[in-house]
């Protein structure tokens, strides 16, 4: 018996040891099982930071922590005080140049005006208690302010978007400010006459929501902001989703714009990027793939409302924009076929309602591969009545079902050559307000795709059947008894060749979802993991209460 047991192990050992993913766990941290996580920050070669929150009895308390990779031990925890708790509100916390920078707004209702402005944690611990203002401005109102912060890819520049009107009758202004994070100087300040706020997936939006009721989702959320990229040469870039020409009242058609501002420029160019017909651009991400270069890629729908049977067609894009000549290089869309809207269970009921959000864009050797989420969102009224669309309030709560992860590869030559799923299942209620969580880590390798997420126990034994049926998945509806599996996805075909099952989530668990506080939630972009070298990344993982850090190695 003991020969068998030991056979037994140096078998798991063995397997352990060459599996393309291998998850090692960090130590038990010692924090307040109140001190909640917020999100975690990428820093230097040695060491990430955390944003805590921890709110008990009538107090609310925020934390800045610094960690090890190597060790995943911490380094410090440094309270951050808010001078006026209540007016204060915390917009945005990130990592530049050897400091993490929490970005905080106050709205003064007396003189009618917003002010933005940041301190510092260093590196050492030390926290600057001395407020630097960014800018002030004059509204009556605080949800006609929203800010963006954006940081540029080597993290030593941040753009702040803030958009924003006087009152009800005034138009709608964006002024882009540039901020040096090294030396913590405003370079430059310019302005567009366009409404550029978010589409409810920052902080700002969600407050706003909170404070006013202000809708994130609402039927006019296809039109406008999309998303910002701050480049190495301070040149900025941005999407806008726009009426087109051919809309009517009863059919609502949409447009794709790039909007180029340069550093050396005050005026903004525009590229309107179309297709085939019109289609709805819900979000988009960017990549700078040279000099004088960038793609901007997402997914589009179409509702074609018919008689008998709505006509649904879904898919996605790229755009290779020359920056230089403002002019498109190339482009490239690919819609679902029949057997991918199958493995997505996306049938003609279904479909009209499945939202698609692209996450990451990411380069291996001469292709780049597309990745993003299905989900689908409904409010239910505490009444058990339930309706698909954009309602808010406070009498029911946002349930998500998020169906798995699309990847695509577009090859050398600028197509797409296929589109493949990895099945994903998971459901949860949210609560009053509307927000999409990223259910998923996506990581790239020179050899493999790796897709990373929480999976019911059952499934595994599904996979395992060549003819299983993806209406056969069960859907995790709480982290405790499932497990956290790594899904290994081929390079060249998109196929996943492995499954991993990493954790058992039994006392320990992954959870991408952190704080679920509504006055605290991280904006959707907000990544759950930080990278390290040599094809490692950092999760969080949590039980009750207590946590842990756990280092996760790839092939």
């Amino acid at each position: 018996m003991k020969l068998k047991l030991t056979l037994l192990a140096l078998m798991c050992i063995s397997m352990s040891a060459f599996s393309q993913a291998v998850l090692t766990n960090g130590p038990e941290l010692e924090n307040d099982r109140d001190n909640k996580m917020n999100r975690m920050l990428n820093g230097d070669d040695q060491s990430y930071y955390t944003y805590r929150i921890r709110s008990k009895g009538k107090g609310t308390s925020f934390f800045i922590e610094k960690y090890s990779k190597s060790s995943l031990k911490p380094e410090f925890s440094k309270e951050v005080n808010l001078s006026e708790e209540g007016q204060t509100k915390i917009e945005d916390v990130e990592y530049a140049s050897g400091n993490v920078f929490i970005f905080r707004r106050e709205y003064d209702k007396k003189a009618d005006k917003m002010t933005l402005f940041y301190q510092t944690v260093s590196s050492t611990g030390v926290v600057s208690n001395d407020l630097k203002e960014i800018v002030v401005i004059s509204s009556d109102h605080y949800e006609f302010v929203d800010f963006d912060i954006i940081p540029n890819a080597s993290q030593t520049k941040f753009v702040i978007k803030a958009s924003h009107k006087a009152d009800k009758k005034d138009a709608y202004k964006t002024d882009f400010i540039l901020i040096d994070a090294v030396g913590m100087k405003k370079l430059w300040t310019k302005r567009v006459n366009q409404k550029l706020h978010s589409n409810g997936t920052s902080a700002g939006a969600i407050a706003s929501n909170i404070l006013f009721g202000t809708g994130i989702n609402s039927e006019a959320e296809g039109v406008g902001f999309l998303g910002l990229l701050l480049d190495e040469k301070d040149n900025l870039f941005w999407g806008y989703n726009g009426l087109a020409k051919t809309a009517t009242e009863k059919e609502k058609r949409y447009r794709l714009n790039l909007f180029t501002l340069n550093a050396a420029d005050q005026t903004e160019k525009q590229l309107e990027l179309t297709f085939d017909d019109d289609y709805l651009v819900s979000d988009i991400e960017f990549s700078k793939t040279g000099a004088n270069e960038i793609v901007m890629g997402g997914f589009i729908k179409d509702v074609i409302e018919r008689k008998g049977r709505d006509l649904v067609k879904c898919g996605i894009f790229s755009f290779k924009i020359n920056t230089t000549t403002n002019t498109v290089a190339a482009k490239t869309f690919k819609f679902f076929d029949d057997k991918m809207l199958t493995d997505l269970e996306s049938n003609a009921r279904r479909s009209r309602y499945f939202k698609y959000k692209l996450d990451y864009i990411l380069p291996v050797g001469d292709a780049t591969y597309y990745i993003g989420e299905q989900y689908r969102e409904q409010y239910v009224q505490n009444n058990n009545s339930g309706s698909y669309g954009s309602m808010t309030g406070n009498n029911g709560n946002w349930h998500y079902e998020y169906m798995d992860v699309i990847i695509a590869k577009l090859n050398s030559k600028g197509e797409f050559e296929w589109i493949r799923n990895a099945p994903l299942r998971n459901e949860m209620m949210l609560g009053s307000i509307a927000h999409v969580f990223k259910q998923y880590i996506a990581v790239a390798t020179s050899k493999n795709l790796y897709i990373l997420n929480d999976d019911h126990p059952k499934n595994i034994e599904r996979y395992a059947k060549a003819d299983f049926e993806p209406s056969d998945l069960k859907s995790v509806k709480g982290i405790h008894g499932s497990n956290f599996v790594c899904n290994v996805v081929s390079l060249g075909d998109g196929k996943v060749t492995n499954r991993v099952v990493l954790m058992k989530n039994e006392d320990y668990c992954f959870a991408p979802i952190q704080e679920r506080n509504v006055q605290f939630i991280p904006p959707s972009d907000c990544e759950i993991f930080v990278q390290g070298k040599d094809n490692e990344i950092y999760v969080y993982t949590e039980d009750r209460g207590k946590d842990r850090f756990a280092k996760i190695k790839f092939e």
